[in-house]
């Protein structure tokens, strides 16, 4: 039972759950002398074992050295040497540092992991991730891990100070090593997200629920200093002499798809699945990039992305490629009255003429017309089934009425 339970787990936590297709909106700017983020309380964040610490940074500045650039902190050495810090600096290094515990529980003071130089480059979106799991700590650049360090042990968890966002989170050595940039999809997790986790999902939004998430911050507010921990943890952020930015390293939400048209070919720009759609309801054969018409009347095409997001294109209408029943259209109406047949055009549908037919195809009557509405006298029509064809600026429309 214990193996088909760590089974169960294995897989549970191998696989991210990711949220709906919203757009991501805003990233925070720091500016690296006094800009940050603060937490008051941050419990589940004191973590002492197996960790991921994971942003989108756009650093303007590095500091001297590749710990001047603190990006997520949660460590301190006035009151003992705790906790995890994720930072870059120098020419363009990222570095992750934590206060470690050996195999047996003893104190070995800092272990630091160090990105060879060159790592990150200035004033350009990157995402950066560390990971530790208890026996190797792993720095990713864009996904792409550059570095891994042995270490077989534990960290000492932070319980002195609450974490922070672009500076350091000791206050007794003075606030400094702050970051210059922007920063964007901070995540904390209390486990060693895998280099495909990383890859599936740091450039979308994640589900809060993700397991092992710990803390999760997108930025994405209208306005005000106040950042919402989008996990349950509740642990919300407070933006000091920041600000908020509309430049973002990934939209995240299904572009709508446009539709081109030649002749009666409909084609959607690019996407992994297509619907297309026949007044409103699905075409069983529509499901490639391009499609024929058949019929006149209003097509749309519902995509999905490459990241699993749907989209549905604006309408577009079809005229000249087949006859539509004019019970289906919503731009002309056949009213069977007691003494006569009226056909209204609505929609500013123009009728350039109107035919009925017998059961046997003979033409009974034709109306000319360039206006909105016609009528049959039903008087000159002997009991039966007749065709109506309508001509419009529109196109081709069809019905059939029973006189009695």
């Amino acid at each position: 039972m214990k193996r088909i339970l760590l089974l169960i787990l294995t897989l549970g936590f191998g696989t991210q759950a990711y949220s709906q297709c919203t757009a991501n909106t805003k990233s925070i700017v720091l500016n690296g002398t006094s800009s940050y983020v603060s937490f008051t309380t941050d419990s589940n964040l004191q973590i002492d074992s197996a960790i991921t610490v994971e942003a989108w940074i756009k650093p303007t500045a590095f500091g001297a050295n590749n710990y001047t650039n603190s990006i997520f902190c949660k460590h301190s050495w006035t009151q003992g040497e705790m906790g995890y810090v994720l930072r870059c600096g120098a020419s363009g290094q990222l570095s992750f540092n934590f206060a470690g515990l050996d195999s047996t529980g003893t104190p070995t003071s800092w272990q630091n992991v160090v990105s060879p130089t060159s790592a990150l480059t200035l004033n350009t979106w990157q995402h950066v991730a560390a990971t530790y799991d208890g026996d190797t700590a792993r720095l990713f650049v864009n996904t792409i891990q550059v570095t891994a360090y042995a270490f077989k042990g534990s960290i000492v968890p932070s319980t002195s100070f609450p974490a922070v966002i672009g500076r350091l989170s000791d206050p007794g050595v003075g606030a400094s090593r702050y970051f210059s940039g922007q920063i964007d999809e901070v995540r904390v997790w209390n486990r060693a997200v895998s280099q495909t986790e990383l890859a599936a999902g740091y450039n979308r939004h994640i589900s809060p629920t993700s397991p092992g998430l710990a803390g999760y911050w997108n930025f994405n507010i209208a306005a005000g200093t106040s950042l919402p921990d989008q996990t349950s943890s509740g642990n919300a952020g407070t933006l000091t002499s920041g600000s908020l930015s509309t430049n973002v390293p990934f939209f995240q939400g299904s572009l709508t798809p446009i539709i081109s048209t030649n002749g009666a070919v409909l084609t959607s720009t690019s996407a992994t699945t297509y619907q297309w759609n026949y007044n409103g309801q699905p075409i069983v054969t529509g499901t490639n990039q391009s499609y024929t018409a058949t019929q006149n009347g209003t097509y749309t095409v519902t995509i999905v992305d490459s990241i699993g997001c749907p989209a549905t294109s604006a309408p577009v209408i079809v005229n000249g490629v087949g006859i539509q029943e004019i019970n289906n259209s919503n731009n002309l109406v056949v009213k069977n009255l007691s003494n006569s047949i009226e056909i209204v055009a609505m929609n500013s549908t123009k009728i350039e003429s109107a035919q009925i037919f017998n059961s046997n195809g003979s033409l009974i009557a034709e109306i000319q017309n360039q206006e909105s509405t016609v009528s049959f006298n039903k008087s000159q029509f002997a009991k039966g089934i007749y065709i109506i064809n309508v001509t419009t600026d529109k196109g081709l429309y069809q019905s059939r009425v029973a006189i009695q």
